[in-house]
């Protein structure tokens, strides 16, 4: 009887041997799909904070360049040919130069100007209709590289 107890305890310690092995290899299972998840999201978190702060940057030199565009209007545009412009301080006051502008060494803003054309019914299209000389269209766009290329744009 004794040898058959000792047998029975030899079987069952065998048995819950083999039963943490199965817990163990499921446990490093699930640590191998879980893992990479976890890491890939904290990554990704990590890019898109990084792409936030860019486009807050980009927002405020878009505002920036708004502001340039509404004290040229107010100072008259006439001598504005259509074409790729940027704005800079000219002491109190804003003016536009030719050609875009690179901020930072990773945004570039320009302000595109071009004719505005108006259907028949006085309403600005994007094509066709008639060119109403008293109006220009302003485009204004701010774009980076890093970490992921986009861009903002007003019109």
């Amino acid at each position: 009887m004794k040898i058959f107890f000792l047998s029975l305890i030899s079987k069952i310690l065998s048995l819950e041997r083999g039963q943490s092995l199965v817990e163990l290899l499921i446990t490093i299972g699930l640590l191998s799909i879980l893992f990479p998840a976890l890491l890939a999201g904290f990554t990704a978190t990590r890019g898109g904070r990084a792409q936030q702060e860019q486009r807050l940057q980009a927002t405020a030199y878009l505002r920036e360049a708004q502001e340039a565009v509404r004290t040229v209007q107010a100072n008259g545009w006439a001598n504005l040919t259509n074409g790729t412009y940027h704005p800079t301080s000219s002491g109190t006051t804003w003016t536009l130069t030719q050609g875009s502008e690179v901020i930072d060494g990773n945004l570039t803003r320009q302000i595109i100007i071009s004719d505005t054309y108006r259907d028949t019914n006085g309403n600005i299209v994007l094509s066709g209709g008639t060119m109403d000389p008293s109006t220009k269209l302003f485009t204004i766009s701010v774009s980076w590289q890093n970490p992921l290329p986009s861009s903002v744009t007003a019109k």
